[in-house]
Parts: C-alpha cells; structure tokens; sequence
C-alpha cells in the first residue's frame, strides 16, 4: 500500500492506529488529520485543520482513509449540535473528499447498536452517519460497531471509568457485541481492514473486529 490516512489520529483509537502505522513497512506513506500538532516521523505527513478539520484537508488522492472521529456529550457540554457536528457531519466531509478523489477504501468507527431509526439520539447520530456513508459508494466500506472502548485516555471520566469498569465485570454475561473493545484492538483491525478491503460494506461487531485483528498480528 502506498498512502493512508488517519482522521483522528489524536484520539484514543487514531493514535493507537497512527502508532502502529507508523511501525508497519506495509505502508509506505501515513497521513495524520488532525487539530493538535502530531510527533514527527520520516513516513508522516499532518494535515492541520484546526478550528475546523475539513480546512486540513488537501486534494491529493490517498489509497485509504480511516476515520476515528467521536465526542461524548460531556465533552460538548449537552450541545447535540456540537455533537452531531462531529459525530456526523466531519465523518460525512471527511468521506465526501475522499469519494471525490476516488479514494477506493474506508473504514468508519462508528458503535454497538447504530440505527438511524433509534428513540436514542446518540445512536441515531451514528446510524444516520453510517447511512451517509453507505450512500457515498465507496467500492469498499468498512463500518466498525465496536461497544465501550477500554484503553488509557487523556481526561478523567469518572462515570465513564465505572461504567468500563462495570461493563468489564459482568462481560462474560454479555452477548458478544456488547462486550468492551481494546482500543488497541480496534486499531489493529482497522489497519488490518485498509491492507485487506475486499469490496462492499462490510459491517464489525465484537467478533468480528477480534478477527481482523488476529489477522493484522499474524501478518
């Protein structure tokens, strides 16, 4: 492969996909988009935008795109706008431009229970995103479900620490795809999904994201 792009890669899954990029020969190329400056390295290039992301993005066709874009309500202060801005609608630019571009793969991070149709807004939002995206008719689409995301971040969240830590308590009760996701994990599966993008929307739960990871690890 020669290019990849990451949206996101300051975030918790971004940085660990950057991360392990970065440290993969198989990608010759890696393109950081982001809002906070990124640690330099011979095979990176970052794309700036900053306030608003899409101003980063230049017109220069890449091989993959990986988006990891996502906020919480907290971070936002309850603004559903603000949310949706990010969740939605920087997912969705980021998508147009790399269609625009004939960019052949992308892979989404979206979550556990996305439906465009649901009484809940969170998963509306990624419902309606991913409804987006299938619409932008990338020859391969990769939509990633994964539940609570387990791995060091840069804020505490106390709620958000005892739900993770409840969650992984009582996982073995759960039905698979409920089940907390290893941010490292996702990652691997990720960059697993831009080596290897058959065709077609391909849909990740639990299970599945496991896999492509093991096959990422194993080479």
């Amino acid at each position: 492969m020669s290019t990849l792009l990451i949206a996101g890669a300051t975030g918790l899954v971004g940085r660990a996909a950057l991360e392990l990029a970065l440290a993969d020969p198989r990608f010759d190329r890696v393109v950081a988009l982001a809002r906070k400056p990124v640690a330099p390295h011979p095979r990176l290039e970052v794309w700036m935008g900053d306030p608003d992301l899409l101003s980063g993005l230049r017109p220069q066709r890449v091989d993959a795109v990986l988006i990891a874009l996502g906020t919480t309500m907290r971070q936002v202060g309850g603004d559903r706008a603000r949310f949706r801005h990010v969740d939605h609608d920087l997912v969705l630019g980021i998508g147009r431009w790399a269609r625009a571009l004939g960019v052949p793969m992308c892979g989404v991070v979206s979550a556990v229970g996305a439906d465009a149709r649901s009484a809940f807004f969170y998963n509306r939002v990624k419902g309606g995103m991913e409804a987006g995206m299938r619409a932008l008719g990338f020859p391969a689409l990769h939509l990633f479900q994964p539940s609570i995301l387990t791995g060091p971040r840069g804020e505490l969240r106390i709620g958000e620490r005892l739900g993770i830590g409840l969650t992984t308590a009582v996982a073995p009760l759960l039905p698979d795809r409920y089940r907390p996701m290893p941010h490292d994990v996702l990652a691997k599966a990720l960059l697993q999904a831009a080596l290897h993008p058959g065709t077609g929307v391909q849909v990740h739960h639990h299970a599945a994201i496991r896999r492509l990871a093991d096959q990422n690890t194993t080479g």
